[in-house]
């Protein structure tokens, strides 16, 4: 049977593939009777999964983050597609790259250039004039530039592919460019670092892999104060760092989510915070809309209003 991707799946479809678990639930009807309940995922998106019979048998053969290899029947329950699995079992990669299987497959990736874009942030870290900026970035840049490169931004929301931290951070600078020209009031290096470190507690907050997974201390204490304590770290390896741009650089991560009702510790208190929370939610925005009209199976002109905006979206001709 030829392969096909999830973005390719439509209603009475017959499945056989390889996929990542991203979720995996034991579950009751209202009978009483258990399945299970799985988020299967590939390159080309995600889709829900049933497990109806052989609920023991099958539950023992697999585990949430292991790729799979799937027999199913592509079925269609309130207007989305989801699967009703035959047959599931844990990927033997020796012996089923003979039938197909690839990691690359399993794992949806920026579709950027990650070496363009990293040369491009490089760049932006050269042209920030203020030294103690520049050898705080440089060094948290230069520790943890693997990682940078292929963490995704979120496990679900929005850029939540390999490589997406680096694609929203790369996104973030380009709209910072217009906006600091346009503004000359601002400090162009405390928005730019802002940029580059408001998220970089995900870095430790995410268990990245072929099923993104929070870690304890992402549970415990979250991106932002995670965030927050690797820039006190690369603060603490330079004498005499000033104490007010230590305070504003602590800020802008603390206040990124420009809320107290959205997690954020606090809210943005001087023009450079405020810049930067308002192109983190321009750039997190137009990618969790984008994402939400790109995976809507729904006839006509507009999706359905399960999404996260709840209200219909417009995917017709432009």
């Amino acid at each position: 049977m030829e392969r096909k991707f999830i973005k390719d799946f439509q209603e009475n479809m017959p499945v056989s593939g390889f996929f990542a678990v991203f979720s995996k639930d034991l579950r009751k009807t209202k009978a009483d009777k258990e399945y299970l309940d799985l988020t299967l995922m590939d390159k080309t998106g995600s889709i829900n999964a049933k497990i109806w019979d052989k609920v023991g048998e099958f539950s023992n053969k697999f585990e949430k983050g292991d790729p799979v290899a799937v027999k199913a029947y592509v079925t269609s329950y309130n207007n989305e597609l989801q699967l009703k699995i035959d047959s599931i079992r844990r990927v033997i990669p020796d012996q089923d790259k003979d039938f197909g299987f690839n990691y690359a497959d399993l794992i949806p990736t920026t579709e950027k250039d990650i070496e363009k874009m990293w040369d491009e942030i490089q760049s932006a870290i050269q042209s920030i004039e203020n030294q103690n900026i520049k050898r705080i970035v440089l060094d948290i840049y230069g520790e943890h530039e693997e990682t940078i490169k292929t963490h995704p931004a979120s496990m679900i929301l929005h850029h939540a592919v390999r490589g997406g931290l680096l694609e929203h951070t790369h996104s973030m600078l380009n709209i910072a460019d217009g906006i600091c020209k346009n503004y000359s009031e601002l400090d162009r290096d405390l928005v730019i670092s802002g940029i580059l470190l408001h998220d970089i507690g995900k870095l430790v907050e995410l268990e990245p892999g072929l099923a993104t997974t929070y870690t304890d201390s992402g549970n415990f204490i979250g991106h932002i104060v995670l965030g927050r304590d690797i820039l006190l770290k690369a603060i603490s390896k330079i004498d005499d760092f000033p104490e007010l741009l230590k305070l504003k650089m602590e800020h802008m991560i603390l206040s990124h989510q420009g809320k107290l009702e959205w997690q954020s510790p606090k809210e943005p208190m001087f023009l450079e915070a405020l810049v930067v929370y308002y192109i983190d939610e321009i750039d997190t925005r137009i990618n969790q809309m984008k994402r939400e009209i790109e995976s809507d199976k729904t006839e006509g002109d507009w999706t359905s209003k399960k999404n996260y905006f709840h209200r219909p979206l417009y995917k017709g001709e432009e």
